[in-house]
């Protein structure tokens, strides 16, 4: 009946506010979490999770969304009634994708020209969703005076980003990717990944209160602070979940030769590293947490490979062992199905019983209880 009613609600607000059916479930409760990453393949995958920690994968661990281009560094995030993707295309293009849907499953999109040639590239593309604004506070890496900077474009639709209205969001003079912004009591925490391969420097956090780059940027402290104890290098791809419902938030690590590693923090001060259960060969994942109905829609159309639930047996079947059950002919007394009520008195007999009419085949067994009287 919750479902039901649930249900009707959510048929209503679409039908007088025009929600969309992404809208109307973000409206229900949060209760999984959605992982997005590329790997083997360069093309989508999806994992989910219960607690952000331990991931499964869907569609039996293939791609779950091939763009036709080499896909890498997938980015989903819920942002103004639709869910919005954005990638890396390759290696060396000037060129982001974005996409988005209503569903996770079916997506629209394509190609944006955001830098020119001279720029070589556009890696690792994300974006800040400020609702108060409206504006998408889109970022990626590109080459500028021969190391890889962090650019900028705002945009409200997606129409209007163009390689001459992209900016230079902040430079801290050496190579810097990999650029993900949470925002918490006021300040921007962005994680980043400073220096070349060779440099080893590992992920690190920069932070700015605002997000235009004239005012304040995150170069200020370049290029950066080391908060992540014990993290494997080289490493990149640091990606933020926040825990449901929780002043908690799990920061994700991309280790070039092992599996993703997590650290934890409820202040953005401490960081303290914690076990984690990624998806084998999984590489620059994104993460967000989905409601029910969208985790259902996502394991029917795509299946995890789990095992078999456990199933504990509290009653076994009248087939395999005849269980004794209570029945009466009078009408019962109020409150006989409660745990307390006594039914002593009560015949017994042994289950499954009925009369014969009751349990014509395929139901098949059943036994002739003390009292009846067979009506064939």
């Amino acid at each position: 009946m919750k479902y039901q009613c649930s249900t009707i609600v959510a048929i209503y607000l679409a039908m007088c506010f025009g929600l969309t059916s992404s809208t109307a479930e973000a409206a229900e409760p949060h209760t999984a979490y959605l992982m997005a990453y590329f790997g083997p393949e360069e093309k989508l995958y999806y994992a989910w999770s219960r607690d952000a920690k331990n991931w499964t994968a869907l569609n039996g661990g293939k791609p779950v969304f091939d763009s036709k281009v080499r896909l890498r560094d997938p980015f989903i995030q819920r942002a103004n009634g639709k869910f919005h993707m954005v990638h890396t295309k390759g290696w060396n293009h000037p060129t982001i994708f974005h996409w988005e849907s209503t569903d996770l499953i079916n997506w629209k999109g394509g190609a944006i020209d955001v830098v020119p040639p001279d720029r070589k590239r556009a890696w690792a593309p994300e974006f800040f969703y400020e609702k108060q604004s409206g504006l998408f506070y889109v970022f990626w890496a590109s080459i500028y005076h021969g190391h890889n900077t962090m650019h900028l474009a705002t945009t409200r639709d997606w129409t209007d980003i163009t390689p001459e209205r992209a900016q230079i969001y902040y430079d801290i003079g050496i190579h810097d990717i990999d650029l993900t912004i949470v925002a918490f009591n006021g300040v921007y925490y962005g994680f980043h990944k400073p220096g070349d391969v060779n440099d080893r420097m590992g992920n690190r956090l920069s932070i700015s209160r605002t997000l235009d780059p004239k005012t304040n940027t995150f170069a200020k402290g370049k290029p950066g602070k080391v908060v992540f104890d014990g993290q494997s290098k080289p490493t990149e791809g640091p990606e933020v979940i926040q825990l449901i419902g929780q002043n908690t938030w799990y920061i994700y690590g991309d280790p070039f030769r092992s599996p993703m590693e997590a650290w934890e923090t409820t202040d953005f001060i401490k960081f303290k590293k914690i076990a984690v259960k990624t998806v084998p060969g999984s590489k620059h994942c994104s993460m967000l947490p989905i409601t029910k109905t969208e985790l259902r829609r996502l394991l029917d159309t795509y299946p995890a490979n789990t095992p078999p639930a456990s199933v504990e047996v509290l009653l076994p079947h009248a087939k395999q062992k005849p269980s004794t059950w209570r029945y009466t002919f009078e009408q019962p007394t109020a409150h006989w199905f409660k745990n307390e009520f006594n039914d002593s008195h009560w015949r017994s007999g042994q289950g499954g019983f009925c009369l014969r009419q009751l349990c014509p085949p395929p139901f098949g067994l059943f036994r002739l209880a003390p009292g009846f009287i067979e009506l064939d």
